[in-house]
């Protein structure tokens, strides 16, 4: 067992975690962002 190996990996799992976090914000903003535009196209149409 070589503790450098074990130490790296907390920082690598934390910066990835927080692109994890940052990934699935931008996803439910881009997903509201959508429905938000939907439902206006439809309200001009009628």
């Amino acid at each position: 067992m070589i503790p450098d190996f074990f130490q790296s990996p907390e920082q690598v799992n934390h910066i990835g975690l927080w692109k994890s976090i940052f990934g699935i914000l931008l996803v439910l903003f881009a997903t509201f962002v959508g429905v938000e535009i939907r439902l206006g196209n439809e309200d001009e149409e009628q």
